[in-house]
């Protein structure tokens, strides 16, 4: 954006104490740092979309890294300019997706991976996604493979032969390891520079193992004093592999069995107790058993690469500029 002429010190004085500061605060996050044919992308949008990608501020990236930042904020930028000129196409073609196909990928993506409702909630829960931010990807998805079907005119085939030499050349893909599913209760100490306070979180720690001796409910215990994640679902942390585990809780979960709880434990900013709920054993996955979901990946695969040729050729023909 081209600088403003200098203007009297005065006057600039008199502009800014006479706006709000909330307005100044508006008009700086949504200026436009593109613009795509008709469209407009807003500096909001741009550190919205850094957010959702890194799970930071970009103030924080920033901090941490300047160049780094600099280069995720044009990776972004350039992602949501992908993004605009394919919902134009999409608005211009009247592509439609309606609640129904959503649900029925929804439920093919279940059955792909052999997971049931609650299971797929887990999952998505654990990569920090809400359901209905997930039906939402789905839904973009759905649109960019219609999109595709209209501008690519030779149809994309995955073979039989295809699907069977991914899954050999990928075996070790296909290895389910030894898996738990964990809850867990945290105490969080807030001050840890504070004796008395850790010393009452331990004591309350100790009175909450002394209730679960005494047959109290793990799951209603974490939900009334648990502050970690998924407290208010009694601290049900989904299906983990046991490897992924870091390898002092790992020796210590490995020694119980469904059912069984470990001690009080400090971590950093405070102190966990986790219950081991069920396990599955280790083994690898029959080709059978995967054959779907590797036909549907390979499939996704060659539609993302001539997506990704086609969006260069709209790019091509569209006007755009970046402002920063």
């Amino acid at each position: 954006m081209r600088a403003a002429k200098p203007i009297c010190l005065l006057a600039l004085s008199v502009i800014v104490f006479a706006v709000p500061t909330g307005y100044l605060q508006a008009e700086i996050t949504n200026r436009v740092v593109s613009t795509v044919n008709s469209d407009i992308i807003t500096l909001h949008e741009l550190n919205t979309s850094m957010k959702r990608v890194t799970g930071r501020s970009p103030r924080d990236l920033r901090q941490r890294d300047v160049e780094k930042y600099f280069e995720l904020r044009r990776s972004v930028l350039n992602t949501l300019i992908n993004e605009k000129i394919a919902q134009q196409e999409i608005a211009r073609l009247e592509i439609q997706v309606t609640a129904k196909d959503i649900e029925q990928s929804v439920e093919q993506v279940k059955r792909e991976n052999n997971i049931t409702h609650e299971e797929l909630i887990q999952s998505l829960k654990a990569e920090g996604i809400t359901l209905e931010e997930y039906k939402e990807r789905i839904k973009e998805e759905i649109q960019r493979y219609r999109l595709i079907n209209y501008a690519v005119k030779s149809k994309i085939v995955v073979t039989e032969e295809d699907v069977r030499r991914y899954y050999e050349n990928h075996i070790d893909a296909y290895r389910a390891v030894y898996e738990v599913r964990l809850a867990r209760i945290f105490l969080r100490i807030r001050a840890p520079d504070d004796a008395e306070e850790i010393a009452r979180v331990r004591h309350l720690g100790s009175e909450i193992l002394q209730g679960l001796r005494q047959g109290r409910d793990f799951f209603e215990m974490a939900k009334k004093y648990s502050q970690g994640p998924a407290a208010s679902e009694g601290g049900d942390l989904g299906w983990v592999a046991l490897n992924n585990l870091e390898t002092g809780l790992r020796n210590t979960i490995s020694k119980l069995s469904p059912g069984g709880y470990t001690g009080l434990n400090p971590v950093p900013s405070g102190f966990q107790i986790i219950k081991v709920l069920e396990e599955k054993e280790g083994g690898v996955k029959s080709f059978e058993e995967v054959r779907d979901a590797i036909r549907s990946k390979l499939y996704k695969q060659k539609v993302e690469k001539k997506y990704a040729a086609w969006i260069e050729e709209l790019r091509e023909k569209s006007f755009i500029k970046v402002i920063f």
